[in-house]
């Protein structure tokens, strides 16, 4: 078991519960090792794995100063909104709040082949690796790629897209987390209480590796584009939508969950050299009911999740993708379209005109919502009369973090 541990440290040993007296100590030997894998993987994480074999290869010591692995990967980040008021409100009870919406997050992004890598208060980065058969050459021109190679790179960036949109109902339908609503305190600091969150999704090259020092290490990724993901959950305010990802991340989703995407703008960020395409993927939230009143809160999120379940296609199939998407129209997504296409083209007043159309949208209870899309660009357009500066080039500054 030493011997697998030091090439795996994070394998999962089976754990005896045989109290026997025959070969008791040995068994406690063991037990001990089996726990202490199970304690790394928790506190390491998938990053981890290499880095704590590595050093256990040198001795045992930790040393941070090897040099960390540069990869290529899907990274995904995600906050929880209005954190700062809840905190002030629940105080000790913020912890049982945020380990709650933890197990929603981390499930659904396990399920969907993901791993969590840090937990950052009321923050979460995760990430995607794809098969080793995939090089980051694979991806960067994914568009060549055929046969297995590009189906499996479409599984995996389909499955961390779904993980993100069931991660949004999930929220909504947790048993727990729906006891939050009611809270008298929370609703008075923040009407109609509600736990929400923000993601960003983006893919590309990261260094891998151990970051801090022998006093405490940290298993991660660094490089722009994990600040990337980071900057369009923070960007997702702005644009008025949950979930907000880039046109590289939309280039691997296969053909159908493409187009069901939405192209809402094209911008400049802080650690991009180069212009980003914005897609979102539209949802309903009030689609989705709420726990009832009899209701057990107590249930667990596995009985709760419909992830577990087998689907040919999870976004046909998924209950919850279903639901969100339902009163979302190719219409309204093809008019969008039309809008963005003229913005782009400078054609700023044929861009206003269609978008004074698109920017309200029809709810589930016939009360009329605002797009947040269609109200940024026009808030855009506005500051410069509808008139696209001479110097435009189909692309502006996204200064807001």
């Amino acid at each position: 078991k030493i011997q697998v541990m030091s090439e795996n440290p994070l394998t999962q040993f089976t754990i005896s519960n045989d109290d026997g007296d025959e070969q008791m100590e040995t068994r406690m030997l063991e037990n001990s090792i089996s726990r202490i894998c199970s304690l790394l993987a928790v506190g390491f994480g998938d990053a981890g794995s290499e880095i704590i074999a590595e050093n256990m290869k040198r001795g045992g010591a930790i040393d941070p100063m090897i040099p960390g692995k540069r990869m290529t990967a899907i990274f995904g980040f995600c906050d929880i909104r209005q954190f700062t008021d809840t905190t002030e409100i629940l105080q000790e009870d913020i912890m049982e709040f945020v380990n709650t919406i933890a197990k929603i997050v981390h499930v659904e992004v396990h399920l969907h082949g993901g791993s969590a890598n840090k937990n950052i208060g009321d923050a979460f980065l995760l990430v995607w690796k794809f098969p080793k058969t995939i090089t980051p050459d694979d991806i960067s021109s994914s568009a060549s790629l055929v046969g297995d190679k590009r189906r499996d790179v479409q599984i995996v960036a389909d499955n961390a897209l779904a993980s993100f949109i069931t991660i949004i109902g999930a929220l909504r339908r947790s048993a727990r987390l729906h006891r939050y609503r009611g809270n008298k305190a929370l609703n008075e600091r923040i009407a109609n209480f509600e736990v929400k969150m923000g993601f960003g999704l983006h893919v590309g090259w990261a260094i891998e590796g151990a970051i801090g020092s022998e006093y405490k290490v940290d298993a991660s990724y660094l490089s722009p584009n994990v600040n990337i993901s980071a900057r369009l959950e923070a960007a997702t305010k702005q644009f008025g939508v949950p979930l907000l990802f880039t046109g590289e991340f939309a280039d691997l989703l296969s053909p159908n969950v493409r187009k069901m995407c939405r192209q809402i703008d094209c911008v400049t960020v802080k650690g991009s050299l180069h212009p980003v395409k914005l897609f979102t993927f539209d949802v309903r939230l009030d689609n989705i009911d709420p726990p009832g009143k009899d209701v057990n809160l107590l249930r667990t999120f596995e009985e709760e999740t419909m992830s577990l379940n087998e689907y040919i296609d999870e976004f046909e199939e998924h209950p919850d993708i279903v639901k969100l998407r339902k009163g979302v129209s190719e219409d309204f997504l093809l008019e969008f379209d039309r809008a963005l296409q003229h913005y782009i083209g400078g054609e700023w007043r044929k861009a206003s005109e269609i978008l004074q159309r698109t920017r309200t949208v029809t709810m589930k209870s016939g009360a009329l919502a605002s797009d947040g899309p269609s109200e940024s660009l026009l808030k855009v357009m506005q500051a410069h009369d509808y008139v696209a500066p001479k110097d435009w080039r189909g692309f502006r500054e996204l200064t807001e973090k």
